[in-house]
């Protein structure tokens, strides 16, 4: 008995310090993985955070230009730029001026100018009157704006009396035939801009640093530091990164690099020739890596403590005549739970044998209720399950659940063959599952694909199918295949596209999704006519009658789309009271001049209550699209036309001629 125990003690120690030492290569391989992964996302976050924040700056630049270009539509501006002297229309542009100005926090300046960059009016009471550019810049001014034709801004600069690190924005201000009589600017403060960023850190990630420089020049349009505002950069390592952005040299538009205490994230804004840089501390961005080293440790320790103690305390309980144990083993592999006198004849010793003889009835019985109870979760658990002879497909087990899956309920499983399943999909289901069911035939890997089982009373599930390949201790190899019914989320992520691509006012395209579909028409050859109008004077309509009355306006006009249109036809709310519409297979302005006026007789026949009578137009500019074009190119022409259609009485449209 004491020469039994010492080989008990040898096996456990023996087995014990294999465990301590896989335990501790475990460690090693998932903590240079999970140490590489885990700083690999946090590097790939502050590039995401990187990307938003640029993209907050764009959309702070676009506000600014929107904002300007409300303004440069404006009556009294452009009355006064007709009557330069008349004191009159002065008083009523810069009272409007100090008006449209008054809740708007952001703005440095605001000002209508002549051509000579003579001030009309301004916020600033004592810019009034003043020119301040000479007859040279001024021109070279009057020919960039006339160039663009809209508001833009020409970037970030300093402000040469504030000194002040402020966004510039310009916008041509035209008569009503559309002649450009001269501008109107504006100076929107980047502090601003930057304390939008600062809120976002206080939420999100504070600490975090924050530079933005313009990669042409290498000047700091904004940073922390607040000195540093305007100033060259020094920082070699952020300059190099800037230049091999403007190259092209790395692929996509972000790049990082790390200094001894710090990682920078540097994005580069192609389209204003900027880059943007956020950093943080290595502590913050790792700090989550040491703690999940130090847990690593403890879970790994903990684990090795668990096994080595169980390992220990059950080889004490192995030793038993062996051939016995055998043959009891033997028969369990093979699922036969009949019973051994000899082992209960052994559990009756006190030695060693009789311990070891008795665990081999314990495990007998537990594994013949485990056998019992596996059968019993596998028919109650909620998940379908289908086990199949890989080679023929005959079908070795099926669950409860698979049963109602596949609307057999009522079938007799032990008659149940794999056809009686395959008629419950349609031939090209069938095929799609067969491929996937080959994939994993004679391995052991796994596949995931989505099915529609049909059921008698005409409905049918949408079923998520997990398939893998196991080869049995008995050499048989088999397909278990688990289902899932994702008949309901299935419809919540067909529910959740269509609310994506709808404009939710008018319930017809948004500009997003419109935009791809006429891009799809595009690639098809699907060509037809491209339509862009908007409600005149819609301002007076909402400053009249109200906002709502605005909404239920343009509600009206998407209904009347649809009246007008066909199904087929791609139907646009771009924003604002602008929609598009693209008329698929019109192909000649005669059949497009009748589609049109029905449209606009529909629209005349409209009647929007909340008007209180007042009847609308539109003014309409169409595109006969006979090969593939972009959408901009389109849009850019129709745009064009609706406002050369303005000139005219309302309710008119006109057709591109090359």
């Amino acid at each position: 008995m004491k020469r039994s125990r010492n080989i008990a003690g040898k096996i456990a120690f023996i087995i014990g310090l294999v465990e301590i030492i896989a335990m501790m290569i475990l460690f090693l391989v998932m903590n240079h993985n999970l140490t590489r992964i885990l700083e690999s996302k946090a590097i790939h976050d502050m590039n995401v955070i990187a990307r938003d924040r640029a993209m907050i700056v764009e959309t702070y630049i676009n506000d600014c230009v929107d904002f300007l270009n409300g303004y440069a539509k404006a009556t009294e501006n452009r009355e006064v730029l007709e009557h330069p002297e008349d004191p009159e229309y002065i008083k009523a542009s810069r009272d409007y001026t100090e008006l449209y100005a008054e809740d708007y926090d952001d703005i440095e300046g605001l000002y209508v100018a002549r051509w000579d960059t003579y001030v009309l009016a301004h916020t600033n009471p004592d810019s009034l009157d003043q020119t301040f550019r000479d007859e040279e810049s001024a021109k070279a001014l009057e020919n960039m704006i006339r160039e663009e034709g809209r508001p833009f801004c020409t970037g970030i600069v300093l402000a040469p009396v504030t000194k002040n690190m402020v966004i510039p924005v310009y916008a041509p201000i035209y008569d009503k035939e559309g002649e450009a009589l001269g501008f109107a600017g504006a100076a929107f403060y980047s502090d601003m801009l930057v304390d939008k960023l600062n809120a976002l850190n206080d939420e999100e990630m504070s600490g975090v640093g924050y530079s933005l420089i313009n990669a042409a020049t290498g000047i700091y349009i904004f940073d922390d530091d607040l000195s540093l505002a305007g100033t060259e950069c020094k920082d070699e390592a952020l300059l190099d990164c800037t230049a091999k952005l403007r190259s092209g040299e790395m692929n996509g538009g972000d790049l990082s690099y790390s200094t001894s205490d710090q990682v920078v994230c540097c994005y580069y804004m192609a389209d204003r020739d900027w880059v943007f840089v956020i950093r943080d501390s290595k502590d913050d961005i790792f700090g989550v890596v040491n703690t999940v080293r130090i847990w690593l440790v403890i879970i790994c320790l903990v684990i090795t403590a668990v096994m080595v103690i169980i390992c220990m305390s059950s080889v004490n309980r192995q030793m038993a005549p062996m051939k016995t144990i055998n043959k009891a083993i033997e028969r369990l592999k093979a699922n036969d739970f009949s019973k051994d006198p000899l082992i209960d004849e052994y559990c009756n010793r006190e030695d060693e044998f009789g311990t070891i003889s008795t665990a081999v009835k314990e495990l007998h019985s537990v594994l013949a209720n485990q056998y019992e109870l596996f059968f019993e979760m596998l028919e109650s658990q909620s998940v379908g399950t289908l086990v199949l002879e890989s080679e023929d497909e005959r079908i070795v087990m099926i669950n409860h659940m698979a049963l109602e899956l596949f609307d057999l309920a009522g079938v007799d499983r032990d008659k149940l063959q794999i056809h009686d399943i395959r008629a419950q999909f349609d031939a090209e289901e069938n095929e799609h599952i067969k491929e996937y069911l080959d994939q994993v035939r004679n391995t052991n890997s796994e596949v995931s694909f989505e099915e529609r089982v049909n059921h008698g009373d005409g409905s049918s599930l949408v079923l998520l199918a997990h398939a893998k390949g196991v080869m049995l201790s008995n050499a048989l190899r088999v397909i278990i295949v688990s289902l899932t019914d994702i008949t309901e989320q299935k419809k919540l992520e067909e529910s959740l596209q269509i609310l994506s691509e709808t404009d939710f006012l008018t319930s017809i395209c948004n500009r997003r999704s419109g935009e791809y579909r006429i891009g799809e028409n595009m690639k098809e050859e699907q060509f037809g006519m491209f339509c862009l109008f908007d409600v005149d004077k819609f301002k007076y309509v909402n400053d009249t009658y109200g906002h709502a009355a605005g909404d239920a306006l343009l509600v009206g006009i998407a209904k009347t789309m649809k009246k007008t249109f066909r199904t087929s036809d791609i139907l646009i709310r771009l924003g604002g009271d602008e929609f598009v519409v693209f008329a698929t297979g019109i192909q000649d302005t005669t059949l497009g001049s009748r589609v049109l006026d029905r449209f606009i007789g529909n629209i005349v026949s409209m009647d929007i209550p909340e008007l209180q009578g007042h009847r609308i137009t539109i003014s309409l500019g169409a595109v006969i699209v006979t090969a593939p074009e972009s959408f901009s190119s389109m849009y850019e022409k129709a745009d064009s036309l609706m406002y050369s259609v303005k000139k005219k009485e309302g309710n008119a449209y006109v057709f591109f001629e090359d």
